[in-house]
């Protein structure tokens, strides 16, 4: 099997409490030894998807760029975008430009949504 990383799954409509259900146990799966991403997938045009997303690790997450680049190849790949497609996630919309050879260029809004502090006995244990 190869080293699958995430698993875009394409949906008529999208639901937040379907992906907080279903994310978890599509995450663990035994067939995915390592963990995947997941993402649920609307195609709204051919030029516009909308995305939600389950991080591995994370949980629900409200934007992701790696999840909106992989959804967008999929898309293509499937023929169902075109090669510039604008990604709606509930927070935020990224800008996704694939090439003829499968280069993927993203380009969006960046805004700070954390701020904190990281400890002294943290960083020590990240220098030994």
């Amino acid at each position: 099997m190869r080293d699958i990383k995430t698993a875009a799954i394409l949906k008529n409509e999208l639901n937040i409490d379907e992906i907080k259900q279903y994310g978890h146990l599509i995450e663990m799966n035994h067939y995915f030894p390592d963990r995947i991403n997941v993402q649920f997938a609307k195609v709204l045009s051919r030029s516009e998807a909308e995305i939600l997303i389950w991080e591995r690790g994370a949980g629900f997450t409200l934007a992701s760029g790696s999840s909106s680049c992989a959804v967008a190849s999929v898309l293509r790949k499937r023929n169902l975008v075109d090669n510039k497609v604008k990604i709606k996630m509930p927070g935020g919309e990224l800008f996704i430009e694939i090439d003829d050879n499968w280069n993927v260029k993203m380009t969006g809004e960046v805004r700070q949504i954390a701020e904190g502090t990281i400890s002294d006995e943290l960083i020590e244990d990240l220098n030994t």
